[in-house]
């Protein structure tokens, strides 16, 4: 057997396994419509929001969101606290066209947050809420104050709110509102929280006004801690979570469950925040980047925490008030929502850990989109295709256009090949006991004739950066979540989501039969064993594209059509 074309075999399957190996752990898991472990959390859950009034000491060791303390009061007037327990709730909704908000006077705070352009499930009307009011993570946001004798979060502090009623529409594009809220802390501190919401992003403007009425001024150090609910279940999309901060102007990214004890990241925080595969909560801090992120160690019952110290600020006394400012993206990883957050969020979008083929990636969904929503060329409207299948259709025939010099080679070398087998066999008759010298006599007939033995491999190598950076970029844009294709049900092809995997194997299945059909019209040097080899790599490619992305098994198909026809061509004009 040609051990030229063995080589390329294994190296074919190592390339495609290894790949497959390495980008797992790096890979969100097959998207299935699995329960919420929301329930679960809910009964096991740690971590109690106690009454107003409770007291704990400072100390070095970050401290739990949840944790409210007051040891002292402030000299001067006196100031009473209702504890929320006894205050009547209530709620303000703000709808834009974006998503629908929910606030509660109880730690002036965002309790639901439903997005109106991402439901949970491709056959659900139900809205993808950040902050599903049954579940167990932390409303946002709220802040810490810490000083030698008190720490205080206000996630439980009841806020009187300057608005009256309990709706807001916002339905130009324009279009904003502010709410303020108004507390107390037990020593006494008087507290403005004020939200701007924007109908045309889902960047909410914060800002806390901190009144000191003492006659002392009062140095305290500010936190802003951000929670999250996840599940490590495996057959979950959004198990897979990560923190991610842009410190000193370098991407930090880590998974939860490589959180092994509290970490600490020191520096120029412009921004820290929490997601999953394709949605995105942050605190932005344009005005004055903050000092330090504490990653806590995952809990038990999976709530993951970050502690984001803004750092000192002095409160003057006698009425005068401290502001401090920050900014809350919650909304998806989409590339143009998260620039229009400023902050440079939108480097929160990443494909790839590797830089080459985040590069790639970028682009290749750039050109997606491009050709997805048309264009404008001196005033007249290109209309785009509406459908990302027929987007990676496009994007598969522009590459192998771009790859036909180097095809129509390599077929040529192939057919060359085949037209030398007789040769080939002679010299193996010749020197038959001497491998040495059949190898020697072998590379001069490919030299004499113009071959390069692996010729033919080199479409199938250069083409590989491309597939992964396509994977990454069908993996992680969420462009293509829940984006269909075409359903054609009675004959089980439907594609309703292109990035997750077809549910009745019909790509892959075509996709292995078009590799066979290739495979037979491949020029070969007419050893038997060499055929059975050949057909195993359909099987072999098969079985691994079960479980990719529907939308890169549609981009292998179309290639191998596509060389198929190429092949035919070639065939004709080597006659």
């Amino acid at each position: 057997m040609d051990r030229n074309l063995i080589l390329s075999i294994v190296l074919s399957v190592l390339i495609i396994v290894g790949f497959q190996y390495f980008f797992h752990s790096f890979s969100p898991p097959t998207p299935v419509n699995a329960p919420s472990k929301i329930e679960v959390a809910k009964k096991n859950q740690a971590h109690t929001i106690p009454s107003v009034g409770e007291t704990k000491s400072s100390k070095e060791k970050p401290v739990a969101e949840t944790e409210i303390a007051s040891t002292k009061t402030l000299s001067g007037p006196s100031f009473q606290q209702t504890p929320a327990t006894q205050v009547k709730e209530a709620r303000i909704k703000i709808d834009t066209p974006k998503y629908e908000a929910i606030l509660t006077n109880i730690g002036g705070k965002i309790i639901s947050f439903r997005l109106k352009n991402f439901t949970t499930k491709i056959d659900s009307s139900d809205l993808v809420n950040l902050f599903p009011p049954e579940g167990s993570d932390t409303s946002a946001p709220s802040i810490r104050l810490t000083r030698s004798d008190e720490v205080f979060s206000d996630s439980n502090l009841a806020y009187t709110g300057d608005t009256e009623g309990s709706a807001v529409l916002l339905d130009k594009p324009d279009g904003e509102k502010t709410i303020i809220y108004r507390g107390v802390s037990p020593s006494g501190l008087i507290i403005y929280k004020k939200f701007v919401f924007h109908a045309d992003t889902y960047s909410i403007d914060v800002s806390y006004s901190l009144e000191n009425p003492s006659n002392q001024s009062r140095d305290y150090l500010v936190t802003f801690p951000l929670r999250k609910f996840f599940s490590e279940d495996p057959q979950q999309r959004f198990s897979w979570n990560s923190v991610e901060v842009l410190l000193d102007g370098s991407l930090k990214d880590y998974y939860f469950k490589d959180i092994k004890g509290d970490e600490e990241l020191s520096g120029h925080v412009a921004w820290a925040g929490l997601g999953d595969v394709y949605f995105f909560r942050a605190l932005i801090f344009s005005h004055r980047p903050a000092a330090k992120v504490t990653l806590l160690k995952p809990t038990k019952d999976d709530i993951a925490e970050i502690l984001v110290r803004y750092g000192s600020i002095e409160i003057p006394p006698k009425g005068k008030s401290e502001e401090t400012r920050l900014g809350l993206y919650l909304g998806p990883k989409e590339a143009n929502a998260l620039q229009a957050a400023g902050g440079d969020l939108g480097r929160a979008l990443i494909y790839s850990n590797y830089q080459a083929l985040n590069f790639m990636s970028t682009y290749l969904m750039k050109f997606l989109t491009f050709s997805n929503s048309g264009f404008t060329v001196f005033g007249l409207k290109i209309p785009g295709t509406g459908n990302y299948g027929v987007d990676i259709i496009i994007l598969t025939l522009l590459i192998k256009i771009l790859f036909v010099p180097l095809t129509h080679k390599s077929m040529k070398s192939m057919k060359r090949m085949q037209d030398l087998q007789p040769q080939i066999a002679k010299l193996k008759e010749k020197y038959k006991d001497d491998k040495s010298a059949l190898n020697k006599a072998t590379m001069e007939l490919f030299r004499d004739n113009k071959v390069n033995p692996l010729g033919s491999c080199w479409p199938m190598f250069m083409q590989i950066p491309v597939f992964i950076a396509l994977y990454q970029a069908l993996s992680y844009a969420i462009e293509l979540r829940h984006a269909p294709f075409l359903c054609l049900p009675s004959i089980y092809f439907c594609i309703q989501d292109l990035s997750a995997p077809d549910p009745h194997y019909v790509t892959p299945i075509l996709m292995g039969g078009t590799m066979v059909l290739q495979q037979w019209m491949t020029p070969s040097a007419g050893d038997p064993m060499q055929k059975k080899m050949m057909l195993l790599m359909p099987v072999v490619f098969t079985y691994m594209f079960l479980s990719f992305p529907s939308g890169l098994v549609l981009y292998w198909l179309v290639s191998n059509v596509l060389s198929i026809g190429q092949q035919l061509l070639t065939n004709r004009l080597t006659r």
